[in-house]
Parts: structure tokens; sequence; C-alpha cells
């Protein structure tokens, strides 16, 4: 199962992570810090977690809107955790399943850089989506523990579905923490991603796609142009940002 969105778990415990909340015409940021490095309580692991919530209205016709919160905080992480070695992005997801694709659909448009010769001076990007176990027939853990054994990145950057609990949450909320993934496949070579499982940190973009209602999951009819204007978002933020 893909992992839920952490404001399902937060809201009810707001008093006790949530550090700030900010109100911009009709997007909604919060910023929640986990201080416990084991948390049973709320399940989800230590580390600053924002979510930025919005209406129809802004992803249909205030993208830019979107587009300049979302860069704030990818800046903010990216300055904090990155020194000047490769950038290593994520799309995690399947490609063949429209809810969860959120990932690779983002992937599929950001630019590589790390094929490019020493002589540019632009950061060295490199994308890499393992797909799923039952496409695969290989751990999507272990083929990305290859790739980084490889790479040795200075930064992971995960981009994922989620899940949501909530059905107001589906494709109208955008989570960034520097907390990781647990990764999709229920199998158990498939570990938790974050900063100590190859001890480089992680920035992870997640998407709610899934409302996971009576053990059933459900979608949004405009789910596939949902996904198709928020992956641009985030790939044109993270485009501008690390080219900048």
């Amino acid at each position: 199962m893909k992992q839920n969105l952490f404001l399902d778990a937060a809201l009810p415990l707001e008093k006790d992570y949530l550090i700030a909340s900010q109100k911009e015409k009709n997007v909604l940021i919060k910023h929640y810090y986990v201080k416990e490095e084991k948390n049973y309580k709320i399940k989800h692991d230590k580390g600053d977690y924002f979510t930025i919530s919005f209406d129809d209205i802004v992803i249909y016709q205030e993208s830019k809107s979107l587009e300049k919160i979302i860069s704030k905080i990818f800046k903010m992480f990216l300055k904090k955790y990155h020194h000047g070695g490769t950038i290593l992005i994520l799309g995690l997801g399947n490609s063949s399943i429209l809810g969860d694709s959120f990932g690779i659909k983002t992937l599929n448009k950001i630019i590589a850089t790390n094929h490019y010769n020493d002589i540019y001076t632009i950061p060295k990007v490199a994308l890499f989506s393992p797909e799923t176990t039952n496409k695969t027939g290989i751990s999507s853990f272990k083929l990305i523990s290859m790739v980084i054994k490889d790479l040795k990145p200075d930064i992971i950057v995960l981009i994922d579905s989620l899940v949501t609990t909530d059905n107001q949450h589906i494709n109208r909320t955008l989570e960034i923490n520097d907390c990781g993934i647990v990764y999709a496949d229920a199998l158990k070579d498939n570990k938790c991603i974050n900063s100590k499982t190859f001890n480089i940190p992680v920035i992870t973009i997640g998407y709610p796609t899934l409302w996971n209602c009576k053990k059933a999951y459900y979608t949004k009819l405009n789910l596939e142009e949902d996904i198709r204007i928020m992956s641009n978002i985030i790939a044109k933020v993270i485009n501008q940002i690390i080219m900048s």
C-alpha cells in the first residue's frame, strides 16, 4: 500500500506538531515538525513536513501562486541539504496505473544533466524510475540501492503519489518533507527510504491521488488533468531552481 498523507494523522494532533500556518488567498500552508525519532503516535518519521492545501480555482486558474509557494519550500530544503554533488531524483510508482503515476509523469518532465561533460557548470541531475516490483520482478528498493551505490548522490528527491483518508485532500494537497517515504510495494524487501537508509538527505514531494475509504481506493474523475497540471508545476519548479 502507499504511504498516507501526513495531514491525515496530523490534524487531530495539531497542538503537538503544528509550528506555523499561513493562508495566501486560496492556499493554506502548514508547517509541522515531528521531533521524536520513533513516533508511534503519529506514525511518521522525525523531521519537517509542509502541507499545501488549495481549491479548484488555484490548480486550474492560479497555478502561478502554487509554483511560488512550492518553489520557496523546495529551495529552502535544497539549500539546507545540497552541497554541490549529484542530485538523484526518483519518480516512484507504476506508470500503468493513473492513480500511481504521479512520480513517473513528473520525472518525465525534469531535465537530466548527469550525462554532460564536466566542462558544464550546471548541477548534475540524474533521474531514475524503478517502477514496481510486480512489473520488473526485482525489488524496487534493490534497484534504487544499486543506482545510489553507482552515482553516490549528494541528495535524493523522491516524488510519489500518496493515499489520503479524507476525500477533501484528493488532488488538492501537496506534501513536501525531509523525512523520506515508505515505498509503495508491500513486500518484505522494500524498505523505508529516508536519510538514514543510505546516509543521504532526502526531500520528498507527495501528491495524494487515492482516497482510502473502508479498504477501497477511489480517485476523482478529473485525476488525469490534475496530475498533468501538478506534474507540470513540480517539474517546472525543480528545473528552474536547479538550473538557476
